[in-house]
């Protein structure tokens, strides 16, 4: 049996990981273990963000894709393979539930932009579809998250980024725990030539460890070690996608009101017969916090 390591990071430093048994799966983007046998810190302090076109984060690129990439249809096999394949990972973590770390699709692309301020520069990243204007991106992927049909979905349902920042309230009810996002940017020479445009690898590496919401992780996954910078996934409205149909998550009533099929589904997963039962607590603790404030 393999094992699975556990992540534990607080406010951007690494602070243990720790192993546990049991297998580990991911929905969207592959199964993958990962261990960590080192870590550091660079005391800098330039900074790293999204730049703010939105949906700069790419979530959906890793988390809401088929397994087998099926959402590509016969483009798959003529599709141009996208830099953030060579070593760009997602990992998902929580306290409460198994590391799972995800594979992007193959036209994703991770990118860093370095925007001069008043008194320095700082980075901006984006991931963005390679062929986000090209008519052979699928019709699942420029449908979501708007329409019913789009990805793995057959109900209306929110971007996964719109609940990440979304109020830990409904994340505890929806996931019955609290999770963190990180991106694992792999320190391979090939990637990192590649994802920052004007810069060398050694030019990009450099800039990586200057950042102090970066840190430097040894892991092994599928049995292959590498380093890997380890960027937690900045929160910020600005690169939410907001439309009619999916409007930012006000709260847990909100959420429900505008998704009812989808919310209901994973409630009924995690709560069996008392997912109505943990609604209701969650829109009464809701509504009180709303009552206090």
């Amino acid at each position: 049996m393999s094992q699975v390591f556990r992540i534990t990071v607080e406010k951007y430093k690494l602070i243990s990981i720790r192993p546990r048994t049991g297998g580990d799966e991911a929905e969207a983007g592959g199964k993958n273990n990962i261990m960590k046998t080192d870590s550091n810190q660079v005391d800098f302090d330039n900074s790293i963000n999204f730049t703010d076109d939105v949906c700069a984060d790419g979530i959906c690129c890793f988390m809401s894709i088929p397994r087998n990439q099926s959402h590509l249809g016969m483009w798959k096999a003529f599709i141009k393979r996208r830099n953030a394949t060579y070593g760009v990972k997602l990992l998902y973590t929580s306290t409460q539930a198994k590391d799972i770390v995800y594979t992007p699709c193959r036209c994703l692309e991770f990118y860093l932009k370095e925007v001069n301020t008043v008194n320095d520069s700082t980075l901006r990243v984006i991931l963005r579809c390679g062929i986000f204007t090209k008519g052979c991106r699928p019709y699942t992927c420029k449908a979501f998250p708007d329409k019913t049909d789009s990805f793995m979905h057959d109900v209306p349902a929110p971007c996964v980024y719109n609940e990440y920042i979304a109020h830990e309230n409904y994340v505890q009810l929806k996931y019955t725990h609290v999770f963190r996002l990180f991106y694992a940017i792999k320190d391979d020479r090939r990637l990192l030539g590649k994802i920052f445009p004007g810069y060398t690898a050694e030019e990009t590496r450099e800039k990586l460890n200057q950042c102090k919401e970066v840190v430097k992780i040894s892991a092994v996954w599928n049995e292959k070690p590498s380093e890997y910078f380890l960027l937690e996934v900045p929160k910020t409205k600005t690169v939410l996608y907001i439309s009619d149909a999916h409007p930012k998550i006000e709260g847990v009533k909100h959420a429900y009101d505008l998704w009812q099929g989808h919310i209901e589904s994973w409630l009924e997963k995690h709560y069996g017969s008392k997912w109505q039962a943990n609604l209701a607590d969650a829109m009464k603790k809701e509504n009180t916090v709303k009552t206090i404030k």
